[in-house]
């Protein structure tokens, strides 16, 4: 598929929606448990306001931004820079799945009884690291080393997210999804179209 999540979204969301829900039921030991099943749902519901603002930005304030212009993007672009509102919807999936498994790694990490800097510290260069792929996929140097980085410091908060605060999930999912709208956000203004440029020129 050329153009990944924006030519499949519902198929890519269903996909990682199936994986997020395997392994939360394989690790539910970790994950949940002391919840009963009241608890989940409510857990779920707080998170529909959630859902919804991002949503909201998608359909509403994603569109309001400037065009990305095809002549200051990269030769081998990120999928996102061009892609439409559809392609968020396999992106929320994604980071669901996402979140699943680091919560899973920290609190296994945690029950196994390492320190919270050594969490951190593994956490970091794991998610950090997992970003340096991205090199593979042809990405300009700039794109995988801000990449890379900003995963590096999420990757490094993650630990205290999940085991200091009560709602680490919501916490960790909305700055990880987040990130993405402000990413979005700045490199369709850096890149957009220059606005004196001609109606007939490329762009």
């Amino acid at each position: 598929m050329k153009n990944g999540y924006d030519d499949a979204p519902v198929l890519f969301a269903a996909y990682y929606l199936l994986w997020a829900a395997l392994a939360a039921w394989l690790f539910r030991h970790l994950l949940v448990p002391d919840m009963t099943l009241r608890q989940l749902g409510r857990e779920g519901l707080v998170m529909m306001p959630i859902l919804a603002g991002f949503a909201m930005f998608v359909v509403y304030v994603l569109p309001l931004l400037p065009k990305v212009s095809a002549l200051r993007a990269p030769s081998e672009p990120p999928e996102f820079m061009f892609a439409s509102a559809w392609y968020y919807l396999p992106k929320s999936a994604d980071i669901v799945f996402q979140q699943t498994l680091a919560a899973t790694l920290i609190l296994t990490a945690a029950r196994a009884g390492y320190g919270l800097r050594s969490i951190a510290i593994g956490m970091a260069a794991a998610f950090g690291g997992f970003h340096l792929l991205l090199m593979f996929d042809g990405f300009t140097p700039t794109y995988v080393t801000r990449f890379a980085l900003s995963a590096t410091a999420f990757g490094a908060l993650l630990p205290y997210l999940y085991l200091r605060l009560r709602s680490g999930f919501r916490w960790a999912y909305s700055l990880h999804w987040g990130f993405y709208a402000l990413d979005a956000t700045l490199t369709h203004f850096i890149l957009a179209v220059p606005p004196w440029a001609p109606s007939w020129a490329p762009l």
